[in-house]
């Protein structure tokens, strides 16, 4: 049955980041220097933008969403589809035809759920060198099979591909952005902003980039999260809180120690950016992915949740793929057999 059919409406996205590709398919993208992409691809100054922002401008991704009034902040009621560390790798006996088997069974899930959207939590492929970019090409085309936007954090593994043939590639607009479903903001991160992966373009970033690389000599495939995006996420905190959203952070790197083991590492300035997440009484919860078998702790009232990677479906907790369930004031997140992972307060904004 397509339950896809019957989706005629959906809510308003609106998104607002640093531009990294030109792109007619995004509407509503805020640049850094004020000016922003319209409806059809014009970038517009600030004056004339800003009446798209406050008209509830959608973003145009694979899918259209329309324009319906967005849910009241303090109520929001939500589904999505989550997923991460798919880590295609073909050159494994099999692992071809399974990942695209399994990523059809989660594609028939978020269908069957109908999801608003689905969120790719980083690292699609393994290989590094010439073929990384026709996996890159190739789980592309098998998450595809999802008819509704889906949005893609950058994950470590996911820059064996250069960033501007990945963004290309997979539709990314910008490194970092934000976005507003049913009066629910979404910050979407790049924890791997400042890394080995990814020369800096500024001083402030070259010294942290040394700090990490040379000093404490961290995680070599980790990163970090630059000086302009922690700016970047102050000014969206900000405004969350004058506007009274909900706030959900996707990174693909953890944010906790407690959520992660020595080999697989976390965001290298992760206290630095904890430290800013928590000072905001709306976040509500950081979702993130890198630690396969996936990990949750509790600060300071945010819930701090890894999801558990695709390429470990076969080990407990046995979760390919997944839903988020936003109502009645709880996040659930059910793993695609139906069991519950999480089931936890969220709480309103007042």
């Amino acid at each position: 049955m397509n339950v896809m059919a019957d989706r005629n409406v959906r809510p308003p996205m609106i998104a607002h980041g640093p531009l990294i590709t030109e792109s007619t398919k995004w509407a509503g993208v805020r640049l850094l220097n004020g000016e922003v992409i319209d409806k059809r691809g014009i970038i517009l100054t600030y004056e004339s933008a800003s009446s798209v922002i406050r008209s509830n401008a959608t973003i145009e991704s694979r899918n259209r969403f329309s324009k319906l009034p967005m849910t009241p902040p303090g109520h929001p009621s939500l589904k999505f589809g989550i997923i991460t560390d798919i880590h295609y790798a073909p050159e494994e006996g099999g692992a071809a035809d399974n990942t695209s088997c399994d990523l059809a069974l989660c594609v028939s899930l978020w269908e069957e759920a109908r999801t608003e959207f689905v969120v790719q939590l980083g690292d699609l492929i393994s290989r590094e060198g010439p073929e990384a970019e026709a996996d890159l090409l190739a789980v592309r085309d098998m998450l595809h099979r999802y008819p509704g936007p889906t949005v893609h954090v950058p994950g470590n593994h996911c820059l064996a591909v250069p960033f501007d043939r990945f963004s290309r590639i997979m539709s990314v607009p910008a490194p970092y952005l934000s976005f507003a479903v049913a009066g629910i903001r979404f910050i979407v991160l790049n924890g791997m902003d400042v890394s080995v992966l990814a020369e800096p373009d500024n001083e402030a970033d070259r010294q942290m980039l040394s700090y990490y690389r040379d000093q404490l000599q961290a995680l070599f495939y980790c990163g970090a999260v630059g000086t302009r995006q922690m700016e970047w996420l102050t000014t969206e905190l900000d405004a969350s809180t004058r506007n009274r959203e909900p706030v959900i952070v996707f990174c693909h790197l953890p944010l906790l120690a407690e959520t992660t083991d020595a080999k697989h590492g976390l965001l290298w300035n992760h206290e630095a950016v904890t430290a800013i997440i928590l000072r905001y009484a709306n976040v509500r919860a950081c979702l993130g992915g890198h630690y396969h078998p996936g990990a949750y702790a509790l600060l300071n009232g945010v819930h701090f949740i890894v999801i558990p990677g695709f390429i470990a479906r076969n080990e407990p907790p046995f979760c390919p793929c997944g839903t988020v369930d936003i109502s009645g004031g709880r996040l659930r997140i059910n793993a695609a057999d139906g069991s519950i992972l999480h089931d936890l307060e969220f709480r309103e904004v007042r």
